[in-house]
């Protein structure tokens, strides 16, 4: 039973999803090719980035060369972040972020109006 109990333990430790801080976080991200792989993902791989700053989210398309910036705020006990207010955004951040967590990282998930699910990994 101790021994069922101790294996137990090990293996949670083992697959525990990370816990990104607030500088895990920070930093450029690009589209995720390998959670939805095909054209459309290569296509918007090569098209948009995302950086997330200390205060600021910033989206940038490669074709235009279009900034769009948008005021962050933090949570202070769990080191997420979400919009600052309400504007209309840029349709691939348009429905704010889910963070996914796993064993060895995190991605985020925004819900594009156009593209739907569009997964951004950090470089």
């Amino acid at each position: 039973m101790v021994l069922l109990f101790l294996v137990a333990y090990i293996e949670s430790l083992v697959l525990r999803p990370v816990e990104p801080d607030r500088d895990d976080i920070i930093g450029q991200y690009v589209i995720a090719r390998s959670k939805w792989p095909g054209k459309n993902a290569d296509w918007q791989h090569k098209t948009y980035t995302l950086e997330i700053t200390g205060s600021h989210t910033i989206v940038r398309d490669a074709r235009t060369k279009t900034v769009w910036k948008y005021r962050i705020e933090w949570s202070d006990i769990t080191h997420r972040w979400g919009f600052a207010d309400s504007t209309r955004r840029h349709h691939i951040v348009a429905n704010g972020p889910t963070l996914y967590r796993g064993r060895f990282g995190h991605h985020y998930v925004f819900q594009s109006p156009l593209y739907g699910n569009v997964f951004f990994e950090k470089k």
